[in-house]
């Protein structure tokens, strides 16, 4: 493909930037684990990202109240080259923002003061976007990875907490589906007495949106001292879970104060759950039709026997059995 400028041929190569899709709201997901440095940054650029997008790095520098060379890890904290790039990635943001006539105040998070239809957008919003973004971010070599180590393993450990709980249940039952035997946890103390499921090679699967989850960290930390392979689905990239953990997948999803534990952040789980175990039953999809066609079959038949059951009509009582004995 030709490009005019060299900046046309720059937006073009971080179109394949795993946030380029929403830097934005990846520096507002990731202030929780920034440095104070960072956060100063990323509160400079947040308040305004269209005078930002104009400014060169001694002004975002002045702005932020901190350095140059603060600037520049804040560009490669979030995966960029340095700051060109970042500004660049700013820039194509906004550029199709405006090309592509999204309403910005639906990037605002929900207030107060929120009609219930400016609910209703902006969650449909929230929740679209988080399942977008997330696809764009996922490494691919690391998803294949992580494909391979579930191929591998005779038994996958699952553990999530709260909300992330009921995504660690819900790829318990597809793996059980596709006939590869998992086990899911949804607290501390089960998991770690739960410990001698899992032998090595068998690969153990955290979910945790911030990666900073005392329970999550114990028992991915124990789990890895006994050699399991540790999978961590999050929404951080920097955290105490992905310094420990040997894959990383990062979702991509907002929080707000109305909005923690929202759904965006179990949709995008879901979404690399969904990617991840279609990936699977691509690798030996005559056994995994066979698994899904008997596991089809049992719901079938206990579905219609309870129908059947419903459905059969109750005899009428005779006279004899109106009377006792």
């Amino acid at each position: 493909m030709f490009f005019h400028t060299k900046e046309e041929a720059l937006v073009a190569q971080l179109e394949k930037h795993p946030i380029f899709g929403d830097l934005l709201g990846e520096i507002a997901n990731q202030i929780p684990s920034f440095h104070a440095s960072e956060v100063a940054i990323a509160d400079a650029i947040l308040s305004n990202p269209d005078l930002s997008a104009t400014m060169n790095i001694s002004q975002i520098a002045d702005k932020s109240g901190t350095s140059v060379a603060s600037v520049v890890r804040f560009c490669k904290t979030l995966g960029f080259k340095g700051y060109p790039e970042f500004r660049m990635a700013l820039i194509g943001q906004l550029s199709r923002q405006v090309a592509h006539g999204t309403d910005l105040h639906l990037d605002g998070g929900i207030t107060v003061d929120d009609s219930a239809d400016e609910v209703i957008r902006k969650i449909a919003y929230a929740d679209s976007l988080a399942i977008k973004t997330t696809a764009e971010r996922l490494d691919v070599e690391k998803f294949v990875k992580v494909v391979d180590s579930w191929e591998k393993a005779s038994t996958i450990g699952i553990i999530g907490f709260a909300s992330s709980g009921y995504v660690a249940m819900d790829l318990q039952l597809k793996l059980n589906r596709l006939g590869k035997r998992s086990v899911a946890w949804s607290d501390l103390h089960t998991a770690l007495t739960s410990i001698s499921v899992l032998k090595e090679g068998d690969v153990l699967v955290a979910i945790s949106h911030s990666g900073t989850t005392l329970d999550i960290i114990d028992v991915i930390s124990e789990f890895k001292e006994k050699g399991i392979t540790i999978v961590l689905i999050t929404n951080a990239l920097r955290s105490p879970a992905t310094a420990i953990a040997d894959l990383v997948l990062f979702t991509s999803a907002r929080e707000t104060t109305l909005r923690s534990g929202a759904t965006a952040s179990r949709i995008a789980q879901l979404t690399v759950v969904d990617c991840l175990c279609v990936s699977l039953a691509q690798r030996n999809w005559s056994g995994t039709k066979v698994a899904l066609d008997e596991s089809r079959a049992a719901v079938g038949r206990r579905s219609g026997k309870k129908l059947s059951e419903v459905e059969k009509p109750r005899s009428k009582p005779t006279s004899h059995s109106r009377g006792g004995k």
